[in-house]
């Protein structure tokens, strides 16, 4: 009895040791090609998937993880300069590829580290490119960065947004009309949408509020991080998630389109325009 004992624990703990490497995730770290400079930076990224893969991005280390299928690997990661540990402005796209793509973690809300996840439906290996870019935004001395544009309000064309004489944003934005949009909710049911407010008060915070089809409200509050002459970029939350919002703007407070992808335990994309 003890010998059929004894059997029956070694078969079990040879079978786990045989088996163990099967269930181990598969890592690849990459170092980035940093080629020129600027205000704005941006990194292109292209790795192969077959399956599942989670991609992080710091600094100019990549580090891939497979989490199923074959393993993944790198084939380039071009950068104007290292991603930085509170970008402002962060966007993410992705360029191509036969899968889904999605931001996972903002790197302005996880320690400066962006994580995009692959998922590739298909059998055989597909190419992946994506990019992730970052502008001006608030300096760490409170004032308000435009990036490229130093020469303060000289011969600017902002669009009739001022600044204020302490360097932060001092306007206010009202909007309220009537467009079409998508809430695609990949952990849930999807929604049209219909009439939206935006605000902008003085000090950068930001409110925007959808009608859906359902009758109920998806509302989004957050700060202004970037402004130009046309696009106001604010980091949003609401529903449970966190993003990057872009509102694009026909003068100076007539909003035409709002985009933004976000990611959490209600990962979704939404898209509205008038």
């Amino acid at each position: 009895m003890k010998s059929n004992s004894r059997t029956f624990w070694t078969g079990l703990a040879a079978g786990l040791v045989l088996t163990a490497p099967m269930f181990a995730q598969q890592v690849a770290t990459f170092r980035a090609q940093i080629r020129g400079g600027g205000d704005h930076g941006k990194c292109t990224i292209e790795v192969d998937v077959d399956g599942v893969a989670e991609i992080e991005i710091q600094g100019d280390k990549g580090r891939m993880r497979t989490l199923s299928g074959n393993p993944a690997g790198w084939r380039r990661m071009e950068c104007n300069q290292p991603l930085p540990q509170n970008p402002q402005g962060f966007r993410f796209s992705g360029v191509d590829g036969r899968g889904r793509q999605t931001l996972l973690r903002d790197p302005s809300s996880n320690r400066g580290t962006a994580v995009i996840r692959i998922e590739d439906p298909q059998g055989g290996r597909e190419g992946y490119t994506f990019d992730i870019e970052w502008g001006g935004g608030f300096r760490g001395d409170g004032g308000f960065d435009r990036g490229g544009d130093r020469g303060g309000d000289r011969g600017r064309d902002d669009g009739g947004f001022r600044r204020g004489r302490n360097g932060r944003w001092d306007d206010e934005i009202r909007f309220t009309g009537r467009g079409d949009g998508n809430f695609n909710n990949f952990r849930g049911p999807d929604d049209r949408l219909y009439d939206c407010e935006v605000s902008v008060e003085r000090g950068g915070q930001v409110r925007v509020t959808f009608q859906t089809a359902r009758r109920s409200q998806l509302t989004f509050t957050g700060r202004l991080t970037r402004f130009d002459r046309d696009l106001i970029i604010a980091d949003m939350s609401g529903m449970r998630v966190r993003g990057s919002m872009e509102i694009r703007l026909n003068g100076r407070d007539r909003v035409t389109d709002i985009a933004m992808s976000a990611s959490g335990r209600e990962r979704f994309e939404l898209r509205w325009h008038r």
